[in-house]
């Protein structure tokens, strides 16, 4: 067997798990009783893994300094970032680990993460539960005494209470839910108020009848958010990207992300393997007119895995609203969706699109078409501020450069020699 007929059989397996795999969540849990790895003085972050402390930006540095005294580790903020200085800090990337954090956001050991299991495989991923829509969170890189006190109600109070609905409820199957809502208008990266009323209507009944604390605002908060589906979908994603990281030779995108400063894929013949390029910046609308790109930091996130599944940017056609609310329009969605189409080894049928002759949304990006046929394909996301707090929200071109890298890494591992 030739290695291209080796590198397509891997990727046959790998595309086996994406197509195939049936993501459900089942649980909300504390972090640390949740995640293999975590430790008490452990702190996810999203994207590739800092070379240094001095490197990390100041929205992931506030968000990793309000972990550590929501942790009680730390007394202020500065003897936090002592810590991390000092080493005393274990800072993970967090889908080496099956966890997505989006945004600035970062996990800590009590945090409560949503569980997702694939049902098919057997893999299981992680993410933190999306804060709501107060701006000021530490997902976007802000924490004072207002953020504390909300960490503080999810760890005490809505966290226990969505894990006992779900529970009851014997797991919200995310692929019925995606099912249900095609052609409703979400994209799933960045716009999913049909996909999370479709789950909140799934889930509000099983709150009613749970005995659990501050039932009315549990429900209230949870009904209201709509973009809650993002953070299941994020841990749908990884239970299935954690199986196909084991798949020696192939060459699919299994995992993407960014962290200010770098932007970064992985495929799954390298498994946890970072290839990274300067972090690019997102281009679309500021939700301020005084904003300007000077304020705005590079690219910065897990919530682009979802579009390792075919979400965002990739089904860019299945919410083109989305590209309109960011200056683009149905043409541009249309572009989007075909450029991921072209350099994809296969379709999500579960989920046609009807103003898009009923086709699916691509899935499992090909770093060999990606090189080969020179085409970038684009990834929906929201801006941060160098300061923290959100900036705005648009897309940007996946860059080329760790497409390229990723191929070379596999070229030494299959020869033993430095390309």
């Amino acid at each position: 067997m030739t290695v291209e007929q080796q590198i397509n059989q891997a990727n046959a397996q790998v595309m086996d798990i994406l197509l195939k795999g049936q993501p459900v969540w089942v649980d909300v849990k504390p972090a640390i009783e949740a995640i293999p790895g975590m430790t008490k003085n452990t702190v996810f972050h999203p994207g590739p893994p800092y070379e240094s402390a001095d490197e990390i930006p100041t929205p992931i540095r506030t968000s990793i300094c309000g972990a550590l005294m929501h942790e009680k580790l730390a007394a202020s903020m500065e003897e936090a970032w002592q810590l991390v200085k000092a080493g005393k800090v274990n800072l993970c990337s967090s889908q080496n680990y099956g966890v997505a954090n989006a945004a600035s956001m970062v996990t800590s050991a009590s945090m409560p993460v949503i569980v997702a299991e694939d049902k098919v495989f057997g893999g299981r991923g992680y993410a933190p539960i999306h804060p709501g829509s107060n701006p000021k969170c530490l997902r976007w890189g802000l924490y004072d005494e207002e953020v504390e006190a909300d960490l503080t109600w999810f760890d005490q109070v809505y966290g226990p209470a969505l894990g006992k609905a779900v529970r009851a409820a014997g797991g919200i199957d995310l692929k019925s839910i995606l099912a249900k809502t095609a052609g409703m208008g979400d994209e799933n990266h960045n716009r999913q108020p049909a996909a999370s009323m479709a789950q909140a209507l799934a889930l509000i009944p099983w709150l009613a009848e749970a005995d659990i604390a501050e039932k009315e605002k549990v429900i209230r908060h949870f009904a209201a958010n709509d973009r809650f589906f993002l953070h299941p979908m994020m841990a749908g994603v990884e239970s299935l990207t954690v199986n196909c990281k084991k798949i020696p030779l192939s060459t699919v995108m299994v995992g993407m992300g960014a962290n200010g400063v770098r932007f970064g894929i992985q495929i799954a013949a390298t498994g946890n393997t970072w290839h990274t390029d300067r972090a690019p910046m997102i281009d679309g609308v500021f939700l301020k007119p005084t904003t300007t790109k000077d304020d705005v930091l590079g690219y910065l996130g897990d919530s682009c895995v979802t579009e390792v599944y075919g979400l965002g940017g990739m089904s860019a056609i299945a919410g083109p609203a989305y590209l309109r609310m960011t200056g683009a329009g149905y043409d541009e969605a249309l572009a989007r969706t075909e450029k991921a189409r072209a350099v994809s080894l296969g379709e999500h049928t579960f989920a046609p699109v009807p103003w898009n002759d009923f086709k699916g949304f691509p899935v499992g990006v090909d770093a060999r078409k990606v090189v080969g046929k020179n085409i970038r394909p684009v990834s929906h996301g929201g801006s941060a501020l160098k300061t923290g707090g959100q900036a705005g929200a648009g897309a940007c071109d996946i860059p080329m450069e760790p497409f390229k890298k990723s191929l070379i890494a596999l070229y030494e591992q299959i020869t033993g020699e430095k390309a």
